[in-house]
């Protein structure tokens, strides 16, 4: 118990802290993305790739777990191969030898499953640390966003669930047909791409009220209608590997609307500290574990840039069309915000990929596109205010 506290002492503090100093250093080099950009250095340097490298067995030790596990499992690796060589000197028979290949084979089958399963115990605290600060980022969300007003509820389920199911769709449907992968992992991809916006900015209020009277709380509900949305496609997704234990593991999703009960004030402690600290925490969290090389895929990564945003919006048109009553330009406008999803991307990605369900080159691909949507919030400001002045000027 002991060693526990003080193994998951270290992971926390790490990181924590090692994210929290690249995102300060990038905040001050004025480099937007600063926040998400910052984790993502600090989980690349706490990762395999460069502390895994450098000290592979304490990185073992400290983030991936198993290592007791391991060392049995390699224990009976060398003890079959000198088994075998002394087997092949001595001139055993043929069919002896591919039957203790056999058994050998099995033996080590069932050191690697529990090895697997030493990693997963181990990774406990990394999974309830990375559980806790995603929930205090969407209490965070919903304290600072600031939207009067209320919308109709069809209005905010038809283009919520348009949203929401029309990336979510796609990429599921290419991972899985194309991919050949598990539906449980093309679900989950699908999921990330299926969250609404975590808050809105100061120029996605306005330029949501400019469209519309009460634009900005109608886009906030149909956000947390892509939220309900994704959230149950990713429910589904972990059931199918986790069983029940998926409603632990997913916990933030089912406390998610509770947190939409609290009232909006100006909690800047809190504020504080999910910039800073929570968000490029979780970031690292979630890279902590990959090898960025190695789980690097192209077309992952290219389709999920190719839809995180534009089918996003896509969806909200849909939804507003469907309705009706608004001109194209106006819906175009309004529709914006719902973009603006980078964080509650990364949110469930890391939810799930913690939860064992969403693989690694998948993972890899939701965080690129939560820094890509992030990123290119500028080019989508200069659009509105570009719609917004007649002239084209």
């Amino acid at each position: 118990m002991k060693e526990l506290v003080i193994n998951s002492s270290v992971q926390h503090t790490l990181l924590l802290f090692i994210p929290l100093l690249f995102a300060y250093v990038l905040k001050v080099a004025k480099l937007r993305s600063w926040s998400l950009i910052g984790g993502a250095l600090g989980g690349i340097m706490l990762g395999p790739a460069v502390l895994g490298s450098v000290a592979p067995e304490y990185w073992e030790g400290l983030f991936q777990g198993g290592t007791a596990e391991h060392a049995q499992y390699e224990q009976l690796a060398n003890q079959q191969r000198i088994d075998m060589a002394a087997a092949t000197k001595l001139g055993v028979d043929e069919n002896i030898l591919l039957q203790m290949r056999a058994d050998q084979q099995y033996e080590l089958l069932e050191k690697q499953v529990l090895w697997d399963q030493g990693q997963w115990r181990d990774q406990r605290t990394i999974r309830d640390y990375s559980m806790v600060l995603i929930v205090l980022i969407l209490l965070s969300g919903n304290l600072r966003t600031r939207a009067k007003g209320t919308a109709p509820p069809a209005m905010s389920l038809s283009v919520g669930v348009w949203a929401a199911l029309i990336p979510s769709g796609i990429v599921t449907l290419i991972a899985y047909t194309l991919w050949e992968a598990a539906l449980p992992s093309a679900l989950a991809l699908g999921a990330c791409l299926a969250v609404g916006p975590w808050t809105f900015s100061r120029w996605e209020r306005k330029v949501a009220e400019e469209s519309e009277e009460g634009g900005a709380a109608m886009m906030l509900h149909c956000g947390r209608v892509a939220w309900v949305v994704a959230s149950s496609i990713a429910l589904y997704a972990s059931w199918q590997v986790q069983q029940a234990m998926a409603l632990v593991w997913l916990l933030p999703l089912l406390l998610l609307p509770a947190c939409w009960l609290f009232p909006t004030k100006p909690a800047r402690w809190l504020r504080v500290f999910v910039d800073y600290g929570a968000i490029p925490s979780v970031m690292a969290t979630t890279l902590v574990l990959i090898h960025p090389i190695d789980s690097l895929s192209l077309w992952p990564i290219i389709v999920v840039i190719l839809l995180c945003a534009d089918a996003r919006w896509l969806g909200g048109i849909i939804g507003l069309g469907l309705i009706g009553g608004r001109k194209n330009i106006d819906t175009m406008r309004l529709s914006l915000p719902l973009v603006d999803a980078g964080v509650s991307q990364l949110c469930m990605a890391a939810l799930l990929f913690g939860v064992g369900v969403l693989p690694p080159p998948y993972t890899l691909a939701a965080i690129i596109g939560a820094i890509f949507l992030d990123r290119t919030a500028v080019i989508r400001m200069k659009f509105a205010a570009t719609k917004n002045d007649p002239r084209g000027n």
